[in-house]
């Protein structure tokens, strides 16, 4: 099973581009667990919901792992996100999380560029100086860790023209 996380700051098309390689290779996709998070507890994230944040994304996740048939499956971010996101907001001391996204194995990364118009979505996102910010930590962090990335660019034909060959060459 090849797992796909597709990560990056906020407002670079990562759902947008998840939906559309999930349906491209009939393969199941774990969607972003804190955007349902913050719907439900209507007021804003706050440290001590890093916990259950990270407790919700690994429950979808292991749960997109059952249909094994695809033999591919995509995630719409993982742990690294909590992780970074965390650490810029809540400047904490997240060895614990750390721990947890490192115990987990993914074979690739699509890192989503922040060169799309950023999109307001309130109580989700903050300005487009927090994304650039943002982006910059998601870019050091994967080199950091050597973890296997590709950028993903471009007009959105172009993002998942760049997207389908890549999965294409790891699944082949």
């Amino acid at each position: 099973m090849k797992r796909i996380v597709i990560t990056g700051a906020e407002s670079t098309g990562k759902t947008t581009l998840a939906l559309s390689l999930a349906n491209h290779f009939k393969a199941p996709l774990s969607t972003e667990f804190v955007r349902s998070y913050v719907s439900e507890i209507k007021r804003p994230i706050e440290a001590s919901d890093l916990e259950s944040i990270a407790k919700g994304q690994q429950t979808l996740e292991d749960a997109s792992l059952n249909d094994t048939e695809a033999g591919l499956v995509f995630h719409d971010t993982n742990l690294l996100s909590t992780l970074i996101y965390g650490e810029y907001y809540y400047r904490n001391n997240l060895d614990w999380l750390v721990e947890q996204f490192l115990a987990r194995h993914y074979d690739h990364y699509l890192l989503c560029m922040p060169d799309i118009p950023w999109v307001p979505d309130p109580g989700q996102r903050e300005s487009p100086a927090a994304r650039d910010c943002l982006h910059s930590k998601f870019l050091m962090r994967l080199k950091q860790l050597n973890l296997p990335f590709t950028c993903i660019q471009g007009t959105a034909d172009d993002r998942l023209r760049i997207a389908i060959a890549c999965v294409a060459t790891l699944v082949a």
